[in-house]
């Protein structure tokens, strides 16, 4: 598995963009009530004020007048769901950030519970699999495969630093980054494999050795370590 990395500034940045919007669409709270719908020749309804006391349900980031955010406000509205509209005209840093992260350039981004789950073809999805209020009460666990997919939900895992969950996870193909430099595990025939770690290939039957040797280089402090499952590209 080749390794390219992207230049400290550059991903230091981006892990603190990816933050910031995850922790701006978690603060913004879901309604108590779900909107009432406007009159059929009346203004839509305007974007409310942020009140940090709302509980976070479904926060949708859109402009006002536009088709297809209203579309989404409907369908919540009509489904009973509490959500919070916010007009990203108020709020351009955030429009370009939230289009950086997740690679869609046109509004509506419907956040739940903090995690971007798409614009209004997601939506509508979930809905006709009947699993739209499922997402929004958290319950991931039983989600069909059809509604993981239109969430791209991954199979979860333990990001615990022990050695056994550490040596798991690099089993299964997982990349361990730490302090920027990656390790990983590409297993091979007849248990063979090739074990790379702090910037240097290992023999494969090191592997329990080495995952003992990063937690406790955790539980000692000395690390930053983050895991992910694909590598990290130069452009």
């Amino acid at each position: 598995m080749a390794e390219k990395h992207l230049p400290e500034g550059v991903r230091e940045t981006s892990r603190k963009l990816i933050e910031q919007v995850q922790e701006r669409a978690a603060a913004l709270g879901g309604r108590s009530e779900p909107r009432p719908a406007p009159p059929a020749d009346g203004p839509a309804p305007q974007d409310e004020p942020l009140d940090r006391s709302d509980p976070i349900v479904v926060v949708v980031f859109g402009y006002p007048g536009d088709a297809a955010t209203d579309r989404v406000a409907a369908l919540f509205t009509a489904e009973g769901i509490a959500f919070r509209r916010m007009n990203l005209h108020d709020q351009p840093q955030a429009a370009r950030q939230i289009a950086g992260v997740t690679g869609v350039m046109s509004p509506p981004y419907v956040y739940v519970r903090g995690r971007f789950w798409g614009g209004e073809g997601e939506i509508d999805g979930l809905r006709a699999l009947g699993e739209l209020h499922a997402v929004v009460a958290g319950d991931l666990a039983g989600l069909s495969d059809e509604a993981r997919r239109i969430g791209k939900l991954r199979e979860e895992f333990d990001d615990a630093l022990t050695a056994d969950n550490i040596a798991f996870r690099l089993r299964r193909g997982h990349i361990l980054t730490l302090d920027d430099l990656d390790c990983w595990f590409e297993p091979g025939p007849e248990g063979q494999g090739r074990l790379f770690y702090d910037g240097a290939p290992r023999a494969a039957d090191e592997l329990e050795q080495v995952a003992a040797e990063i937690a406790a280089r955790n539980a000692d402090g000395e690390l930053r370590a983050v895991w992910r499952f694909e590598p990290a590209v130069s452009i």
